[in-house]
């Protein structure tokens, strides 16, 4: 009899673990305003050098809709100890620059950024440049990384 008890006990309270571990997500999307545009998740691009050194990196990501949106929200993470480090994300129309956004020093590049911007309403190529460069020379590395960027074009 007792050993049934220890049995049924351990039955019960695996099954509430178990019951607790499913998935209960909640569709935290539903607030977002915007549609999704474009999307690449995990690093987008980094650059490592040393004090001394001026980097410079542009990429070209992917070609882009903007011409149906009157603005756009680009999210994404980014990271540098570079306090004169610079992240620019711009299209080309015609030959002319178009800069969507640009980011400046440790204070404005550092966390997950949501940025607002005007629409171009154009299809373009988007070009992501990272630029490298630290005032204080410390004989370390510095870094720039740019992750999980996502463009949401809103009406």
């Amino acid at each position: 009899m007792r050993v049934a008890k220890i049995i049924f006990v351990s039955l019960f309270f695996s099954f509430l673990i178990i019951q607790g571990c499913s998935d209960s997500s909640v569709n935290t999307n539903s607030g977002q305003s915007g549609t999704l545009i474009y999307e690449r998740n995990g690093l987008i691009d980094s650059l490592v050098g040393i004090c001394s050194a001026y980097l410079v990196r542009t990429s070209i990501l992917d070609s882009i809709d903007t011409r149906n949106y009157n603005s756009l929200r680009v999210e994404f993470t980014a990271y540098t100890d570079g306090n004169l480090s610079n992240i620019t994300l711009y299209y080309l129309d015609s030959g002319i620059i178009g800069n969507l956004f640009s980011l400046d020093g440790t204070n404005q590049i550092n966390n997950t950024i949501t940025y607002s911007t005007s629409s171009p309403k154009t299809k373009n190529n988007l070009y992501l440049r990272l630029r490298l460069f630290a005032s204080v020379c410390t004989g370390q590395y510095y870094h720039i990384k740019l992750r999980n960027l996502k463009v949401y074009g809103i009406n």
